[in-house]
């Protein structure tokens, strides 16, 4: 797959928990290129299919199949995109896998989400990682970027429920194409709180593990 001397870092991560934080620290650190949603544009490129095709699978496993039927008013944008025959969720999850071990290839590189550690499971340079964090500083750190709208309108435990409800979906949708479980620490080589440790510290321990198997 890749040579030697490349390494990769893939981060999952609860919702609001710092994960893209601790990867944009790291890319800095290492000097290496960070994949997010960036993913999505690179995948959409490479397959002449429409980014909002990966979006509406982001991270979500849903349903089996798109059609141009299901996007009623939209379908009139995607034209040029869409065939009346159904896209399956499964062709696009691998197209986006594709995407990612081309992206390996070239080089070092931090991924997020986007069941990247499966991808990249046979890579033995590659340093899979768990962030989660308290309910309560997840929040905090949400109302900062402004990522939770009309949030003053909306009770405590109502919050918690949105957390929870952004949090199945990714692990609806990593469970489903990886068969392990998210979050789970045997799906992982490192799981951190970001509460507890901080956010510093974490990258701290993800670069000394790098540095410690000579990756970097």
């Amino acid at each position: 797959m890749a040579m030697d001397n490349n390494f990769y870092i893939t981060i999952g991560r609860e919702k609001g928990a710092g994960g893209t934080e601790i990867a944009k620290l790291l890319s800095s650190k290492f000097n290496i290129p960070l994949y997010d949603k960036q993913l999505l544009d690179l995948a959409a490129k490479e397959s002449g299919l429409c980014k909002e095709l990966f979006e509406q699978i982001d991270e979500r496993k849903g349903t089996k199949y798109f059609t141009s039927m299901q996007f009623g008013n939209f379908v009139s944008s995607f034209a040029e995109c869409f065939t009346s025959s159904p896209i399956g969720r499964s062709e696009l999850f691998k197209i986006q896998s594709q995407t990612i071990e081309t992206i390996a290839q070239k080089g070092s590189a931090i991924f997020i989400g986007r069941c990247a550690d499966y991808v990249l499971r046979e890579n033995p340079n590659c340093l899979n990682v768990f962030i989660t964090a308290s309910k309560d500083d997840r929040l905090k750190r949400l109302y900062s970027v402004d990522k939770i709208k009309d949030f003053e309108n909306m009770s405590k435990d109502e919050l918690y429920n949105w957390l929870e409800e952004s949090d199945k979906r990714r692990s609806s949708y990593y469970n489903y194409f990886t068969y392990k479980q998210w979050g789970a620490s045997s799906s992982y080589h490192l799981c951190l709180d970001s509460t507890f440790l901080g956010i510093e510290a974490c990258v701290e321990i993800i670069s000394k593990i790098i540095k410690e198997n000579g990756w970097a």
